[in-house]
């Protein structure tokens, strides 16, 4: 084991992340992340003051993640409704092959937080908004560089967009199938048509 402190901080977090997205936090224990990190709780509280802590790091690592893999296709495309059609087909992949095991952290700690879990619920109420946030601002642009017609409402269609891709991913990955997702698709990219120019 490295004595590096950054080097333990991440691999408890690279550890913890499949298991809190997987078991959810109630059922997730710090015997869990010592048994799959092979260090001692005294390490892991060395690093963390709690499991809330543990919790936080591995949600925002798992959110960092999927926006990083978003980001790589949405850079690779030239208009934003080609950008929002990249992400479409990222997360009709992300239904069979999730960069995570478990598949979306923030919809897996919104469910769990809603209620009972105030200090995640928190940062998985800033990611929504960052989300949408981006969503907005490739929908802006689209207006300014003549790709997305001038009466569109960003602020509309990225709620819309963001709260039906979600949905469907979630919907998908319990029915364990993409039929639902690829009845959604067509829906989602004619909505990107009727707005492009």
């Amino acid at each position: 084991m490295s004595r590096n402190p950054e080097l333990t901080r991440q691999l408890i977090i690279d550890k913890a992340l499949p298991i809190f997205n997987t078991k959810g936090y109630a059922a997730a224990s710090i015997s869990d992340i010592t048994a799959a990190t092979g260090i001692t709780k005294g390490a892991i509280y060395g690093n963390f003051k709690n499991k809330d802590e543990v919790a936080t790091a591995a949600f925002e690592k798992g959110v960092e993640i999927v926006a990083t893999e978003i980001g790589k296709r949405v850079r690779k495309e030239k208009t934003a409704p080609d950008k929002l059609k990249a992400i479409v087909e990222f997360y009709q992949e992300y239904i069979k092959e999730p960069p995570i095991p478990g598949g979306c952290p923030v919809m897996n700690s919104s469910i769990e937080a809603d209620d009972s879990l105030p200090f995640l619920r928190s940062k998985v109420i800033r990611s929504i908004a960052l989300l949408k946030d981006s969503l907005i601002k490739m929908v802006n642009r689209g207006i300014l560089e003549r790709q997305i017609k001038r009466d569109v409402d960003a602020e509309e269609f990225a709620n819309f967009f963001y709260s039906v891709i979600e949905g469907v991913t979630s919907l998908s990955r319990i029915e364990g199938d993409g039929r639902s997702f690829a009845f959604v698709k067509k829906f989602v990219i004619k909505q990107i048509e009727e707005i492009s120019i």
